[in-house]
């Protein structure tokens, strides 16, 4: 007899990232698989919270998100990208940026439309698509540099093709994509008549001389994408799910008809206090120095996974470094957690086919220094007090 999940959503197990924290916390292992900050958020944020909740930010916000936070993302993403967005009518607040992809592609996709996912991918994904009753097809990229093989993605293409997703800064394979790249998907989702939906949720964690692109700032792309980001990474608050999309009037008003039924609103008072920290963030120079707080975490964790024999990409954006293991993935994860005591993601995770990871495994180094250094000693075999802070 088959259990009551429905038959287009039997491949959802259970994330690999609760099974293996579940694990690591049975083992008292240093968690670098999932993708969250063992340090608190900036105070001026907690005291904006603070301040909202006292000061009557208590009750249901509009639908589409406060009136201030709408003008802060519109008005951050004018002043950093130049891309200018109404905020009345091409803004929405959502319950994290994993809300804003349910909705959107809630949406837009139909039972049989197609929607196309670069390998490898945030879970997500392929999770929403089906529960909409979407087929997937991958464009799988490779290790080290994760870029996008254009004409792959081109094969991908065909008559039902409805959606693109697109992460830039890319989880977990850390790469950015240019505007040659942006164009390009731009002009086959014209021809196919689909549309970009542009997870930018790392937006601000850019390393070296990169710079992140805003997908809709590229000519041709603007009408036809829909950009999803979030306060989570940029502020350290994974807890307090406050995202956003940001798209023209059409797809705006086609995500707020689904968000209006899956949650309503955003937490209130914290959509306050994030609109606080979007208007003061570059005058106050934060952004700047969150990039080079994450670049000197980003290359400690790369030195110690070259130390303990263990290649390592080295990501232009987001907080993960994918690294080579010497087995496979799975079992090596498992072996790591149990017998040195540091949590990573098998590869395979983030690849529809498996086997294309099965050689990869993901940490992450949104972590305290004296976290990845402890982290790195084990890793090289050696007692959490040979780190150093």
């Amino acid at each position: 007899m088959n259990g009551p999940l429905r038959p287009s959503l039997q491949s959802l197990g259970t994330s690999v990232f609760t099974r293996l924290t579940q694990l690591a916390n049975q083992h008292g292992a240093i968690n670098l698989a999932q993708g969250f900050p063992d340090f608190d958020p900036p105070a001026t944020l907690l005291d904006a919270a603070d301040d909202a909740m006292r000061h009557q930010f208590n009750q249901y916000a509009p639908s589409p998100g406060l009136p201030a936070l709408r003008t802060a993302i519109a008005e951050h993403s004018r002043r950093r990208y130049g891309v200018d967005y109404d905020p009345d009518t091409e803004v929405t607040v959502t319950v994290g940026a994993t809300e804003g992809i349910w909705a959107a592609v809630t949406a837009l996709i139909s039972p049989g439309d197609e929607a196309i996912v670069v390998e490898p991918f945030y879970e997500t994904y392929p999770a929403v698509v089906a529960a909409a009753g979407g087929v997937v097809r991958y464009v799988p990229t490779t290790f080290p540099d994760f870029r996008l093989d254009l004409d792959r993605l081109a094969a991908a293409f065909t008559s039902r093709t409805r959606l693109v997703f697109l992460n830039s800064p890319n989880n977990p394979g850390g790469a950015l994509l240019t505007a040659e790249e942006f164009a390009a998907v731009a002009a086959l989702a014209d021809r196919y008549d689909a549309y970009l939906l542009c997870d930018e949720t790392y937006e601000h964690l850019v390393y070296d001389a990169a710079a992140h692109l805003r997908a809709s700032a590229v000519p041709g792309c603007r009408d036809r994408t829909m950009v999803v980001s979030s306060a989570s990474k940029t502020f350290s608050v994974t807890g307090w799910r406050v995202g956003w999309v940001l798209a023209p009037p059409p797809l705006t008003d086609a995500v707020r008809r689904v968000h209006q039924f899956i949650t309503f609103a955003a937490p209130t008072p914290l959509q306050q206090a994030v609109a606080t920290a979007l208007s003061t963030g570059a005058d106050s120079g934060y952004f700047g120095a969150l990039r080079a707080e994450y670049t000197e975490r980003r290359d400690v964790l790369i030195d110690y996974l070259d130390r303990a024999g263990l290649p390592a990409a080295r990501p232009a954006g987001a907080f993960f470094v994918m690294a080579r293991c010497p087995d496979d993935d799975e079992r090596w994860v498992t072996e790591l957690i149990r017998g040195a005591g540091v949590a990573a993601i098998p590869g395979s995770a983030f690849y529809h086919d498996r086997s294309g990871g099965r050689d990869l495994v993901r940490f992450a180094f949104c972590k305290q220094l004296s976290t990845l250094h402890a982290a790195g000693a084990r890793l090289m075999g050696k007692e959490d007090t040979d780190a150093t802070d």
